[in-house]
């Protein structure tokens, strides 16, 4: 695990230098797991990315991301609450892999909103990036929310106290002291890093692992003593460990552990992470090619031998052409001992050397001739057939040549752009579907809503469909939520997000909101149309009730003109 304690303890310094005083100036989800955050302080920018993925959690400074997700809940949420907001402090929470910023944002409200913090918690697969008011650490949003059916320690979700996660009763390492810490180690000159991973906090076992390896040269207090001085960022020393082309470990300190890994310093542990994890991207992106190219051979060499198998049945019913032939020409050559109505006739085949009996079956519905005829269009036909076969076998054993060849062709092949070209070759011989298009893409996952950002910063969701209506009210409109619909109109449903349950919704945002519910209403076409609005907590779906039929009360009512913000996300 490269991104431990002390590798928070130093960018959370790094972070502060660069951010403190700062302005959010944009927030998107990069993929499922991260986010990428914009910010400016004096004439700088800089870029943060904030990651809960499961093996790869982390946050530190990074070059200009990759476009992010074009729709994303929880990137527009955070965008409602920070976009313009300064940072006002980043702190670790004790030893834990957590990361708090403090943001102050910004309003054209008279009140101020209350400061909020994000927080980043680096734990595995526990990791989470969570948004709460820092003024009673209200949680308002997270990208992973987690019940109590998940955690009987702790829940993340909305409305609940954010709370740390349960402490193991370590020691602070900075407080040890040589009696202190011998004790601690029972007295022993040598232990195993386990021990010093389960009793000193912010310990990896990366760290718990280089003082046991230092510890082979000196005394085991003298190398933990070693390793405590880097925990002083103006003693570290950022350093990217590498096995070849295959990245082991971003350390603040020189790894003996590592005797034969060639290492590369760093300015900063920043840009030591951002080598590392595009190492550690390119490393799983080449695997994951792999996978997908082999899976490809496979299943297209799977598809051959069934197809080789089906032909050569094909060719072993065709081999009885000369059966069809002979058994015609044996009913002409005995008409005079059949007669029409006759089901089956046994006639001395002549064709063959032991002359034995040949049991021929008869249609006898038809003539003896007749009979001869079917047989010898038996014969035509699949003599026919044998030919085509025989071809086919032949372009297979071409199609099996060329399997194998891309079979030698992928075994040799160890970087991305070889596989690429692979894949390339693939898709034009069929064995793969040509990529989506980026636009493609985006179209195939519009997803349920429509989504607008109000000029006052509040998220507009819009149902497409009745099953959308019914999905926006059963899952994502909360009781504090704002909802809108044209009076007596069909259309769709509109929620305003509310998620610090203000007791009232801006009257700009209202009429935008209406606006919205005007516009995808059958109404549109109208100047003036009736928009009912009231809280989410009035409006019930009855059981029985069709998809987007609701009962609401408490409503009142605007008068607006259809029309789309120029702000959709």
């Amino acid at each position: 695990m490269s991104y431990d304690a002390l590798a928070l303890r130093l960018v959370t310094c790094e972070l502060r230098e660069a951010l403190l005083g700062g302005t959010i100036r944009h927030i998107e989800q990069a993929n499922a797991h991260s986010l990428s955050f914009k910010m400016s302080r004096a004439a700088e920018t800089y870029w943060l990315t904030v990651s809960a993925h499961s093996q790869h959690a982390r946050i530190h400074l990074i070059g200009k991301p990759s476009p992010g997700q074009k729709q994303s809940y929880l990137a527009d949420f955070l965008t409602t609450h920070l976009r313009g907001g300064t940072i006002t402090g980043i702190q670790q929470l004790g030893w834990d892999r957590i990361l708090k910023i403090t943001v102050q944002p910004v309003s054209d409200e008279p009140i101020q909103p209350s400061p909020k913090a994000i927080i980043a918690e680096m734990m595995g697969k526990h990791s989470n990036i969570i948004l709460i008011d820092a003024t009673d650490d209200r949680i308002l949003e997270s990208l992973k929310r987690i019940d109590e059916t998940m955690s009987r320690h702790r829940e993340i979700l909305p409305g609940e106290t954010y709370t740390l996660p349960p402490q193991q009763g370590k020691v602070d390492p900075l407080t040890l002291d040589k009696a202190a810490f011998t004790e601690l180690m029972g007295g022993k000159t040598e232990v195993s890093w386990r021990h010093l991973f389960d009793k000193i906090d912010g310990f990896s076992p990366t760290l718990a692992k280089e003082v046991v390896a230092r510890a082979a040269e000196t005394e085991l207090w003298d190398a933990y003593q070693q390793i405590i001085t880097y925990f002083d960022p103006t003693h570290a020393s950022p350093q990217l460990f590498m096995d070849g082309n295959d990245p082991i470990a971003v350390s603040a300190l020189p790894l003996q552990q590592f005797p034969n890994a060639v290492s590369q310093a760093y300015d900063t542990l920043s840009t030591a992470f951002c080598a590392y994890y595009d190492a550690i991207t390119l490393k799983e992106n080449i695997a994951s090619e792999h996978r997908t190219l082999t899976q490809a051979l496979t299943k297209q060499n799977g598809l051959l031998r069934r197809k080789a198998k089906a032909l050569q049945a094909d060719l072993d019913r065709a081999e009885k052409a000369d059966d069809y032939r002979i058994q015609g020409e044996l009913i002409l050559a005995n008409l005079h001992t059949i007669t029409r109505g006759q089901k089956q006739v046994e006639l001395q085949n002549y064709y063959s050397p032991e002359l034995e009996k040949l049991s021929i079956s008869l249609n006898p519905e038809q003539s003896p001739s007749e009979n001869a005829q079917s047989y010898f269009k038996k014969y035509t036909k699949a003599k026919r057939g044998r030919s085509r076969i025989q071809q086919l076998i032949s372009d297979l054993d071409a199609d099996q040549e060329t399997l194998q060849l891309y079979i030698d062709k992928l075994e040799v092949a160890d970087t991305l752009e070889a596989l690429q070209r692979l894949r390339t070759e693939f898709v034009t011989n069929g064995y793969l579907k040509a990529p989506q298009s980026r636009k493609q893409k985006q179209e195939a996952g519009e997803g349920p809503f429509r989504r607008y950002t109000s000029t006052n910063g509040f998220q507009m969701y819009v149902g497409k469909n009745s099953q959308s209506n019914d999905l926006l009210l059963r899952q994502i409109a909360k009781p504090s939520d704002m909802w809108l619909h044209a009076k007596q109109i069909h259309g769709s449903h509109v929620i305003i997000r509310n998620p610090e349950n203000r007791p009232d919704i801006p009257m700009p945002t209202l009429l935008q909101a209406a606006q919205l519910a005007a516009y995808y209403s059958k109404a549109h076409h109208a100047s003036n149309v009736p928009v009912d609005y009231t809280w989410a907590r009035y409006v019930v779906k009855r059981k029985g009730n069709v998809a987007g039929y609701v009962h609401y009360t408490r409503e009142k009512t605007l008068y607006v003109e259809p029309a789309v913000p120029s702000s959709t996300k």
